[in-house]
């Protein structure tokens, strides 16, 4: 069962003294910008003492924006920065493996936003680095810390809905999507389209709803429809859970039949059915429909800041204590080797086996 941090218990260290740790910030893009910074901000044990990227322009603004003090465009400078415990990473995908290594071989703790690395043999390497090192990696997979995925969980641990036989997931922009020259749409920055930005979420929502599922094998569709880009940005998958569940995922960048972020998973039961993004429970009992909509905090956008919030308490949490984050390197693995396989399958027009080793 994930283990969501009670922060208040560190709030006081040594009398009035709040015990801090001194975070750097890899990356000046919108994730960093609109999701970490402000729920690191709300954090008290966290102080947020440098910020790091190639590209000074972008690093000098977002330094003035959150006054923070220190910059550096030298990433092992940044890494031999003594007063600095951990980062967080949120740079071009082609970045993720060797800047989280370059980090934890000098001692710091790493939150990686996702996808975990460029490919299964990268990601394997980090995780080697965080046990060699004795530091914590977590991978951003915040959908695991939002209220309706959790409660979807405990829906489906619970029985309520019977034996699982079928999971889905939804994850487009809709209209939407990177801008056409961005690093996201370029192969040898990005690794992957709209499967490895969007459709990845759903991979890792789906093992974790089903209680950390080991998926057995894929068989996966992409294309290149809206945009004149070299990566997809439509992508289809069914992929087989051991138990015999079978899980379907649609990802997607720039769609034109609705607006906004469309997201939703649902999950299917031989007694019933339950959906999150909106949540709703449907059961048969004695013959009869029951249908119910659990009380849930109202959303201010899909992806909404209070789950981040939760997922960097739950980083700070495992750096003050030395417990492993979930998700951390093993949770990111195999999120990659879903995604490694669904692309061979996509290129080759066969199912292909998620192997483990």
């Amino acid at each position: 069962m994930l283990r969501f941090s009670n922060m208040s218990e560190f709030n006081r260290v040594g009398g009035d003294k709040v015990e801090k740790i001194k975070i750097g910030i890899l990356g000046t893009g919108v994730i960093i910008r609109d999701y970490h910074l402000p729920v690191l901000r709300e954090i008290p044990q966290v102080e947020i003492v440098a910020a790091g990227n190639l590209h000074p322009e972008s690093l000098m603004r977002l330094a003035h924006d959150f006054q923070i003090p220190k910059t550096y465009v030298d990433f092992q400078k940044m890494a031999e920065d003594p007063e600095i415990d951990a980062v967080v990473i949120g740079l071009p995908n082609y970045l993720h493996a060797p800047v989280t290594i370059q980090m934890l071989e000098a001692g710091k703790h790493v939150f990686c936003e996702k996808p975990m690395a460029m490919n299964v043999k990268e990601a394997k390497a980090m995780i080697e680095a965080a046990r060699r090192a004795d530091r914590r990696l977590m991978i951003g997979h915040m959908w695991r810390f939002d209220v309706e995925i959790r409660w979807l969980r405990d829906v489906v641990a619970s029985g309520k809905i019977g034996q699982v036989y079928k999971v889905k997931s939804h994850a487009v922009w809709l209209h939407e999507g990177p801008r056409t020259e961005s690093w996201f749409t370029q192969p040898q920055f990005a690794g992957g389209g709209a499967l490895a930005d969007m459709g990845v979420h759903s991979i890792d929502t789906l093992r974790f709803i089903l209680g950390e599922a080991r998926p057995i094998r894929v068989f996966a569709r992409t294309g290149t429809y809206f945009r004149p880009i070299k990566l997809e940005d439509t992508a289809s998958l069914m992929i087989e859970f051991e138990g015999g569940i079978t899980g379907f995922i649609e990802a997607g960048w720039y769609h034109p039949y609705a607006d906004g972020l469309e997201g939703h998973t649902q999950v299917y039961g031989t007694e019933g059915y339950a959906q999150a993004l909106p949540s709703k429970l449907c059961t048969w009992i004695e013959g009869i429909w029951s249908v119910t909509h659990p009380d849930m905090p109202k959303r201010k956008q899909q992806c909404d800041l209070p789950m981040y919030k939760a997922q960097m308490e739950h980083f700070v949490h495992c750096v003050l204590t030395g417990e492993e984050p979930v998700p951390g390197g093993r949770e990111g693995l195999w999120a990659m080797r879903v995604l490694e396989a669904a692309y061979r399958s996509a290129e080759t027009g066969e199912v292909v086996p998620i192997e483990e080793d």
